[in-house]
């Protein structure tokens, strides 16, 4: 009972925050997810940047519906990639931005956002047909706490395992399971303390 009522306390303390907005801007490089040839690496990302405007409901546990997220990726050429996910937008008939929110025993409020990206756009960021890159999932975790919000570590993007997939070069960094853990490119925030080594941002 007594865990409950903390439970139902946090859900009404971060509801109380739910009409504010917040903005998350974060730059930095690519970690180590243990492939043999990293996906950075492959095709010659060097860096990437975050603005993340968002609210959350906390009644419905979603994204309001103006929040959106904007990715930049700057490759090692000097030329740029980019994306806004918008919370407001349909992909292939779903919500293009959405987020799984839920409060954390006393850790405030967990919200761990994907966007589907479409194939054309984030097909361009690889140099690869549109049939080639299946369904491409931009994560990207927040927590809010007391009001606040600060980036996580979950940041990235997960690749479905499908038959497009299977026969392109992004087959090794796919999930079968459409799971945000299982990330095929991992950000890495230039301020994390946990970074051996990184490129330097550039572009910006």
């Amino acid at each position: 009972m007594k865990r409950a009522m903390i439970l139902l306390a946090a859900l009404l303390a971060a509801g109380s925050a739910s009409a504010e907005t917040y903005r998350i801007q974060e730059e930095g490089g690519f970690g180590s997810t243990g492939r043999l040839i990293e996906f950075a690496d492959r095709y010659g990302w060097q860096s990437y940047s975050v603005d993340f405007n968002f609210g959350v409901d906390m009644e419905t546990r979603a994204l309001e519906r103006r929040s959106s997220l904007d990715i930049q990726v700057t490759r090692k050429d000097g030329s740029h990639w980019s994306y806004r996910c918008s919370a407001k937008r349909k992909s292939g008939g779903l919500q293009e931005l959405w987020a799984n929110i839920n409060p954390v025993l006393g850790r405030g409020v967990s919200v761990m956002t994907e966007c589907r990206i479409p194939a054309a756009k984030f097909a361009k960021a690889v140099d690869l047909d549109s049939e080639l890159v299946g369904e491409p999932t931009l994560v990207f975790s927040v927590s809010l706490t007391d009001g606040k919000a600060a980036a996580g570590a979950q940041k990235g993007f997960y690749f479905l395992a499908s038959a497009q997939v299977a026969a392109s070069p992004l087959a090794q960094y796919s999930t079968p399971n459409g799971d945000p853990s299982q990330l095929g490119v991992l950000f890495l925030s230039k301020d994390s303390p946990y970074q051996v080594s990184m490129l330097a941002p550039a572009g910006y």
